[in-house]
């Protein structure tokens, strides 16, 4: 058994120096952070400097150096591939976005109502349409849509958004990592947790049965695979016609009733083809939703 990493005092200081530069980073790109910063106890390749038993550790020691700052290393796994993003977060801030200090005030009011705009879209879908963004963004800070498109993709570079969903403008692993507290103090009625990992779920499948459990995209396929279904952990049925919220989705409205199969707008058009009479089983529901994402970042 390895034994567990410890990072000298200069180390940490160099870690939480790249942690701040790099703003939002990979789980992978964090172990090599961590190789090349180490103690002598680290792998020579990169590929071993450190390994994924030895990252809590080095969480609790970088956590418990950094707490009398306010400072905090916290992730959250991207909801689609799976893979776990980390950022070092300020746990004291007063304002929405006191770690993005880079803004000026009206690129910070943009952002707190794009921010706020996505998170409590009455779809459901945690998702606004890049039109809608750009005319509220040159209505925020009176810009030209021009400047509005800029910013837009500069809030994406820079991790607090996702613009990269076809036509549509998501929240980014930084602004779901970083606001947290925000979200669950101030917009607590449109909080969803995955039924799975108990992470933020701003997009996946819920039952169609009783709109209350949801899961992510990952960990629905995860354990579709392995057991060759998915069973709502709510009401216990199998889930064979899942109802799918996120970026270009039908959605769950937040007002949803909780039983019944959701709202109904009286037109058969609104009906997705989840819902149509042949079903579609959960495992090619669930990489359907994969597909389209892949294709997504194909396209850009």
């Amino acid at each position: 058994m390895p034994m567990a990493l410890t990072l000298s005092a200069v180390a940490q200081q160099m870690l939480v120096q790249w942690c701040m530069a790099a703003q939002i980073f990979s789980e992978p790109a964090f172990r090599q952070a961590v190789g090349r910063v180490g103690s002598s106890q680290a792998a020579e390749t990169d590929d071993e400097v450190c390994r994924q038993e030895e990252i809590q550790p080095i969480v609790e020691q970088i956590n418990s150096s950094m707490a009398a700052f306010s400072l905090e290393l916290r992730s959250c796994m991207d909801q689609t591939s799976g893979e776990r993003m980390w950022s070092l977060v300020n746990t004291n801030a007063d304002d929405m976005f006191k770690a993005a200090t880079k803004y000026t005030p009206n690129e910070l009011a943009m952002l707190k109502a794009l921010v706020e705009g996505i998170f409590t879209d009455a779809s459901g879908n945690y998702a606004m349409a890049l039109h809608d963004a750009l005319r509220l963004g040159s209505s925020i800070t009176t810009v030209s849509r021009t400047e509005a498109e800029a910013l837009v993709r500069r809030f994406s570079r820079d991790g607090w958004l996702d613009d990269k969903r076809e036509g549509f403008v998501v929240l980014g692993s930084r602004a779901i990592i970083e606001l947290q507290s925000v979200f669950n103090l101030g917009f607590g009625d449109y909080v969803r947790l995955c039924s799975l990992c108990k992470e933020m779920a701003t997009r996946g499948l819920a039952c169609s049965e009783c709109l209350e459990a949801v899961v992510h995209p990952y960990c629905a396929e995860r354990v579709a695979e392995a057991s060759g279904q998915l069973t709502c952990p709510a009401c216990h049925q199998r889930i064979r016609q899942p109802r799918r919220f996120g970026p270009g989705e039908r959605g769950v409205p937040h007002s949803a009733p909780a039983a019944g199969g959701g709202e109904k707008n009286g037109s058969d058009a609104e009906e997705s083809d989840i819902e149509q009479a042949s079903e579609e089983p959960a495992t090619q529901s669930i990489k359907r939703l994969r597909i389209n994402d892949d294709d997504d970042d194909d396209g850009d």
